[in-house]
């Protein structure tokens, strides 16, 4: 009896140690994986009170709200992952392994510290982006990426990849990885040109580098008096007529019987001002990030469009974000325009 009692405490200690321990080591694992949350959780709470609490663009509040820890990290990915704004802040200092314990301890030191690295942050931008993280805030959008749909986070380019490089679309020569539709003889190509002059027509990429959705598209243009002309991007080939899927970027300088001038998002969002002359060359520039085009002329904005997450396709032209190609417009025999360096980058 007396040997069975002390079998059964041998097992008994033996087994509350087992126990204790196994305790243990969950309690230091959860504190090991507890700080660096905290961490994380004062950063996000301090971004909301920066840059969404006063902010007076609701569609920019609910963003930050959905995103919650993909306002810094790549959704769907291992959270050690961060997007271009968490990697800025992560060089700042935001994952430094005394920042939990100053948290816990010293509150208002490290909340001061958390304002100096979103500081440092506002005026850096991402490897090939155009506006810093803060120009991004204002813009309404978040600052390592563009939502796709209507808020889930899009994954990103790691912010140390290599910039993407511009690629050319047209070789100067000929119409190779082009394809016109109706009226071919509206086309020419002269002197490294892809030149336009006769009845309504369209050429379109349809090279191996399509499909085309975040982007940027730039060209050299020139027009001639009372000339119209147009560039589509997202848009896709169709036979005939004008084309439905995408949108149209105006090219348009003096023309007499449209006011909707050059670098207009035509019908959506309009200049009325040219903002380039006839007979000299200007550059259009077409970029897609997200939900976002801009469009530029010699390097001046004149569009920024946000496309709202509840837009629909219109019924005759669509006029929605997506992916296609891009395609050249030959508006009526009256009208002569001469593209040349038609070059484009990927942003995704």
């Amino acid at each position: 009896m007396q040997a069975a009692i002390s079998v059964h405490h041998t097992f008994g200690e033996s087994f509350s140690m087992k126990r204790l321990f196994f305790v243990f080591a969950v309690a230091l694992m959860a504190t090991v994986t507890f700080q660096p949350a905290l961490a994380t959780k004062e950063f996000g709470e301090h971004f909301k009170k920066f840059y969404a609490d006063d902010s007076k663009n609701e569609e920019f509040k609910k963003l930050v709200a959905e995103a919650k820890c993909n306002v810094c990290h790549i959704d769907g990915e291992n959270k050690k992952k961060h997007n271009p704004f968490g990697e800025t802040l992560k060089a700042g200092g935001l994952l430094k392994k005394t920042f939990a314990d100053m948290i816990k301890k010293e509150p208002d030191k490290a909340r001061k510290e958390i304002e100096e690295i979103l500081k440092k942050a506002e005026e850096k931008k991402a490897t090939g982006a155009d506006k810093t993280f803060v120009e991004r805030i204002k813009a309404g959008l978040l600052p390592g990426g563009d939502t796709k749909g209507k808020q889930s986070i899009e994954k990103l380019i790691s912010f140390n990849a290599p910039a993407a490089e511009f690629v050319e679309l047209f070789d100067g020569k000929s119409t190779d990885g082009w394809k016109i539709n109706e009226n071919s003889k509206s086309w020419s190509i002269v002197d490294g040109c892809i030149v336009c002059q006769g009845e309504r027509s369209h050429i379109f990429y349809v090279g191996d580098k399509k499909p085309f959705k975040n982007f940027h598209f730039k060209v050299d243009v020139k027009t001639m008096p009372n000339s119209n002309a147009g560039i589509y991007f997202h848009t896709a080939f169709q036979d005939e007529g004008w084309p439905k899927k995408g949108f149209e970027c105006q090219v348009n300088n003096s023309y007499k019987g449209d006011p909707r001038r050059t670098s207009s998002l035509y019908s959506v969002k309009d200049v009325l001002e040219a903002a380039a002359k006839d007979n000299e060359w200007y550059t259009q520039e077409i970029i897609v990030q997200g939900k976002q085009v801009t469009l530029k002329v010699n390097g001046k904005t004149l569009v920024e469009y946000n496309e709202p997450s509840d837009q629909e396709a219109g019924k005759d032209f669509e006029r929605k974000l997506g992916e296609g190609t891009f395609a050249l417009q030959a508006h009526d025999p009256g009208s002569k325009v001469s593209f040349k360096n038609l070059m484009v980058k990927r942003l995704d």
